[in-house]
């Protein structure tokens, strides 16, 4: 296993091969500094002989030459017999010959020739008068970058053994030039040759081996100094990374070797530690945890993570607590996590994160709920029993009653008719025929009556039996419908009704519905009492969150006392009406069908009355949105 020891060592052996480069590119570099700084100064050397030489030459040109002493050094040129007064002789008898600025500046150079270590020169042409002045090849191909435009020509090359410098600038036709090169047809501001100086290089190499011998040594010295402070800081580096694997061993044998799934996020959320449980609790691997700190927040249940999230906002703040919460694993398995985790800090005492400890209870949650579930199930039976067993003394008490009521109001009926079927025969017995029409009509009617109650009877027992299918209902339609069956009462009976656009759209039975409504209005019609100006308002008003439709009549209105009782069966608040007094019966039966509520709201005697009715039911798709 690579160790942080190894590693520390191959980054110091790493960091000596840079080292060692580094100082070799120094040594290098200053090298090759020190070799074109001779260079440089031999350049400079060789373009001020040059200066010089074109000064002292140009003054001789611009004497026309000078005289000297004719003697074996210095011959009468041949190459300037043609010129006059070239040999003169002196009053006193001296013997002078004509040396122009090329003899004397060849003199000079040969001159300098003699001395080993002085900088030589030659002077040169492509077309020379003089054979000896016939350019080397260097000389030519300098000579020829002339004609093109270059104003210098430098390069190093051996000469004799011996390492130069050579330097060459032309020399450009000036008018007092015309007058020993105008034959060779040359003119002003042509390039008639040119010039060479050549520095020899040795002696200021042999001061530069001096320098590069010092240069050497130091950077060898600074070369040692670095390795030793490298290997020092690699062994000083390397005791303390062995303390380090140690504690970390120490740290490790602790926190990985747990049941549960510890980890430790730091201020900014990122996880310095994760344990290996992570894998199998969540599926995930600690690699992933680390390269992404917001993958613990994205495993939670969408149920829970705004809790959790709270909870980690108020664990960094220094109020953690215990939670439980769910996670998706990786394979899209639900677990149930125990989660406890507290604020650490440095050893300086400033806060460093949290660290959190998560344990698998999914197998106790599902026992609990199990359990739960078992004791729900045992609570709704026991409620379901007592449900049954009120609504069944409930029904108990009702039937008794309803017997007792159908007993009394159908026994009415039979009365009447017993009574005038005997009245009957002894009408016929008496010969008496004038009564005995009216008699008959009393008996159909109470007849009648009794089919009326009979048939309002099985009506009632039908509600919650037959039903028909439910549907969205519009309820303004519903209602146009309604008042258009009963046009014919209405309009005998003089009422004003209005209808409040806009009434919501419902689910449930229609029919049955319609029946409630229709119910309602024909009430109102029939309790309109005295009023001369008879109105019906059909509308809805919102009661919370639900719907409460509406049908107001300013009629002879229902006291406090009787505004339950008219609910029930064959109660009439007026006993001189119409009807069998099952109509309000039958439209609450209906309503609490669909789950709603009907009820009355009146001030009292002629102040009218407000019938209202709520509806529970609703259509199975927003039943669905609810409970998702």
């Amino acid at each position: 296993m690579v160790t942080q020891v190894h590693k520390i060592r191959r980054f110091a052996l790493v960091l000596v091969l840079f080292w060692s480069a580094g100082i070799a590119f120094s040594f290098y570099w200053f090298y090759r500094g020190e070799q074109q700084t001779v260079l440089a100064i031999g350049r400079a050397e060789a373009r001020a002989t040059f200066e010089k030489d074109t000064l002292y030459r140009r003054w001789a040109t611009r004497h026309g030459g000078v005289y000297v002493p004719a003697s074996q050094l210095s011959p009468p040129n041949p190459y300037l017999k043609r010129i006059p007064e070239r040999d003169v002789t002196t009053a006193s008898g001296k013997a002078l010959t004509l040396v122009n600025p090329a003899y004397m500046t060849r003199q000079v150079f040969e001159l300098a020739d003699s001395q080993h270590n002085l900088v030589r020169g030659h002077i040169t042409s492509l077309k020379p008068i003089r054979p000896e002045n016939k350019p080397d090849p260097w000389e030519a191909q300098a000579l020829k970058r002339f004609e093109s435009g270059v104003k210098e020509v430098s390069e190093v090359q051996v000469m004799d053994g011996r390492p130069y410098m050579r330097l060459m600038r032309p020399f450009v036709t000036e008018p007092p030039c015309l007058k020993c090169h105008a034959a060779q047809g040359y003119r002003v501001g042509d390039i008639r040759g040119g010039v060479s100086a050549s520095v020899p290089l040795d002696i200021d190499s042999a001061v530069m081996d001096d320098v590069i011998t010092g240069a050497a040594v130091s950077h060898g010295f600074i070369w040692l100094l670095g390795v030793g402070l490298i290997g020092t800081g690699a062994r000083v580096l390397g005791r303390s990374a062995r303390a380090i694997e140690e504690r970390e061993d120490r740290y490790r044998t602790v926190a990985d070797y747990t049941e549960g799934w510890e980890y430790w996020q730091g201020p900014d959320h990122s996880f310095r530690y994760v344990s290996p449980s992570c894998l199998e609790l969540s599926g995930y691997s600690r690699e992933e945890f680390y390269a992404d700190p917001e993958l613990l927040h994205r495993i939670v249940h969408p149920e829970d993570r705004a809790y959790y999230e709270s909870h980690v906002r108020d664990s960094f703040h220094g109020t953690p607590r215990p939670i439980d919460f769910r996670i998706v694993r990786k394979d899209g398995e639900v677990r149930w996590i125990a989660h406890i985790c507290r604020l650490v800090y440095t050893a300086s005492g400033a806060e460093n994160g949290i660290r959190g400890s998560n344990r698998d209870i999914t197998d106790r949650k599902l026992a609990n709920q199990a359990l739960r579930e078992q004791a729900v199930l045992l609570e709704k039976e026991v409620r379901e029993r007592m449900e049954r067993e009120t609504e069944l003394e409930a029904k108990n008490a009702e039937l008794e009653r309803f017997t007792y009521t159908v007993s009394h109001d159908l026994k009415s009926p039979l009365i009447t008719i017993k009574g005038f079927a005997g009245a009957v025969l002894k009408d016929i017995e008496g010969g008496n025929l004038q009564r005995l029409d009216g008699d008959v009509r009393r008996i159909m009617g109470a007849a009648d009556k009794m089919s009326s109650l009979l048939s309002d009877l099985l009506e009632l027992s039908r509600i919650g039996r037959i039903v028909n299918a439910p549907s969205l209902i519009d309820m303004n339609m519903l209602a146009k419908d309604v008042l258009g069956q009963l046009s014919g009462p209405i309009q005998q009976a003089g009422v004003e009704v209005s209808l409040q656009p806009g009434l919501a759209t419902v689910w449930g039975d229609q029919p049955r519905i319609g029946e409630v409504l229709q119910n309602l209005v024909e009430n109102a019609i029939k309790y309109k009492g005295e009023q001369q100006q008879p109105r019906i308002e059909i509308g809805m008003r919102q009661d919370a969150d639900r719907a409460v439709f509406t049908v107001r009549d300013n009629g002879i209105g229902v006291p406090a006392q009787y505004q339950e009782t008219i609910f029930g069966l064959f109660n009439q608040l007026d006993a001189r009406s119409d009807g069998t007094g099952i109509g309000l019966a039958l439209a609450r039966r209906i309503v609490e069908f669909h789950g709603g509520k009907l009820w009355v709201e009146s001030e009292g005697i002629r102040q009218g009355s407000t019938f209202c009715f709520t509806l529970g039911t609703r259509p199975p798709e927003t039943v669905q949105i609810e409970q998702g």
